[in-house]
C-alpha cells in the first residue's frame, strides 16, 4: 500500500504546475491526483467534457460526484481512501486552507522541497514549438515598436510626438500589446522604460519618452491557448546616440553573443553569467553601487522559460549545475547607470540534446532610429 499520493488544488490559470500535469487549464480550481504511476483529475460538471478532450494522454477525467462531491474535503478523504493513501505530497505553493483541513481529518500533507514537477525543466520537441510561438508573438510586438518610432519625429523639446501627440511609455506599450493581442496571446507587463527609468531593470515606463536616450522594451507574452511563454527584449534610441550610449549597447551585444555562444551541454551556467560581466567589465563598465542604486550588471545573465516566465535553470553565479540538453533559456545582459538609463538585450536560447544551442529568437538587434 502505497503510503502518499501526488496532489495538486489549482486552476490551469495560475498554476503552471497544474497545466502541465493535467494538460489543460481552467480558470477555477480543480483536483489533479498520481499514486502508483496512475493520474487523474477530478472536475466540476462545467470542465468536465473539456477536460476529457483535452486531459494529458494518461490521465483520466474524473466527475465531483464520484468522490462524493461537492464538498472537497470529503472528495479529498475518499480520494485518500480509493487510492489507500495516508496523505499527499503537494507543492510549495499548495494553499494552506487545505493542508489545515486535511490534517484535521487525519492526513499528512507534506510540500515538495524544491521544484514539483523538475522534468518541466527539460522541453520536448512540442514544448520549443509552443515557446517558439509566443516568442514570435514578441517579435511581432517589438516590431510594432519600431515602426511606431519609424513614423515619429522629434520636438524642440526633445520628446517624442506620434500621430500629433507625445509618445508615452503607456502609448507604446499599448500598441505592442495589442500587435500580442491579435496572435492570441496574454501580455503581462510589457516594459517600456525611456531614459532614467531603463536604470531598472523592471520599471515598466510611464509618461513621456525621451529621444535621443534609450528606450528599454521588455516583452513576455504568455499564449492563451497553450501556457507557454516568450521572452524578448530590445533597446533603441530615438534619434541619435550618445557615444557613451553607442559603447556601452556594443558592450552587451558583445556580451549577449559571447554568453549564447556558450550555451551548450555540459555548459557551467555560472560561468556562463561571469564570461559575459568580464566582457563587458572589461568593456570598461563597471558595476557596484552609489548612494541607493546599484549600477553597471547586477543580475542574473538568464533564466529558463516554459509553462513559468521564470524557471529553472538559472544562469546565474549561484548555479553551477551543469546544462543537460533540452533547456529554454535567456541571454539578456545589461548596463544600468541612473544619470544615462539601461541598455538590455534578450535572445532566447534552446539547448540542443545533440550540445550545441540554437537561437529561437529571429528579431534584428539594432539601436538607432531615424
Amino acid at each position: 500500500m502505497s503510503k502518499i499520493a501526488r496532489l495538486i488544488i489549482a486552476s490551469g490559470e495560475s498554476s503552471p504546475d497544474m497545466r502541465y500535469a493535467a494538460g489543460f487549464s481552467t480558470p477555477d480550481e480543480f483536483i489533479w491526483f498520481e499514486a502508483n504511476g496512475d493520474a487523474g483529475v477530478i472536475c466540476s460538471p462545467l470542465e468536465f467534457s473539456r477536460a476529457v478532450k483535452q486531459a494529458r494522454p494518461g490521465v483520466t477525467v474524473y466527475t465531483e460526484a464520484e468522490f462524493g462531491g461537492p464538498g472537497r474535503i470529503d472528495m479529498l478523504k475518499n480520494l485518500a481512501a480509493r487510492l489507500r493513501v495516508q496523505g499527499f505530497l503537494v507543492p510549495p505553493e499548495f494553499p494552506l486552507l487545505w493542508a489545515d483541513r486535511l490534517r484535521e481529518a487525519g492526513l499528512a500533507v507534506r510540500a515538495a522541497d524544491g521544484t514539483y514537477f523538475p522534468e518541466r525543466e527539460f522541453k520536448s520537441a512540442q514544448e520549443v514549438e509552443k515557446v517558439v510561438e509566443s516568442q514570435r508573438a514578441a517579435e511581432a510586438g517589438v516590431r510594432r515598436a519600431f515602426d511606431v518610432l519609424r513614423e515619429s519625429r522629434i520636438t524642440s523639446e526633445g520628446l517624442i510626438e506620434w500621430r500629433g501627440g507625445i509618445l508615452t511609455s503607456e502609448m507604446l506599450r499599448s500598441e505592442i500589446d495589442i500587435a500580442m493581442v491579435r496572435l492570441g496571446m496574454e501580455p503581462t507587463g510589457t516594459i517600456c522604460a525611456g531614459g532614467a527609468q531603463g536604470a531598472q531593470p523592471h520599471n515598466t515606463g510611464s509618461g513621456p519618452l525621451p529621444a535621443n536616450w534609450p528606450i528599454v522594451m521588455d516583452i513576455f507574452p504568455r499564449s492563451a491557448a497553450t501556457g507557454y511563454w516568450g521572452d524578448l527584449t530590445r533597446t533603441v534610441v530615438k534619434g541619435k546616440a550618445s557615444d557613451l550610449v553607442k559603447k556601452a549597447f556594443d558592450a552587451v551585444l558583445a556580451a549577449r553573443e559571447l554568453g549564447k555562444s556558450l550555451v551548450k551541454v555540459g555548459a557551467d551556467p555560472a560561468e556562463i553569467h561571469n564570461a559575459a560581466a568580464r566582457s563587458m567589465e572589461r568593456a570598461g563598465f563597471h558595476t557596484g553601487r552609489s548612494g541607493e542604486a546599484d549600477f553597471g550588471f547586477f543580475h542574473g545573465l538568464g533564466h529558463g522559460v516554459g509553462l513559468d516566465i521564470h524557471e529553472a535553470p538559472r544562469l546565474s553565479p549561484r548555479n553551477r549545475v551543469p546544462l543537460r540538453g533540452g533547456e529554454i533559456v535567456t541571454v539578456e545582459p545589461g548596463l544600468y547607470y541612473p544619470e544615462w538609463g539601461g541598455i538590455r538585450l534578450e535572445d532566447l536560447m534552446f539547448v540542443e540534446p545533440g550540445g550545441a544551442g540554437r537561437c529561437l529568437t529571429e528579431v534584428e538587434t539594432f539601436l538607432e532610429i531615424d
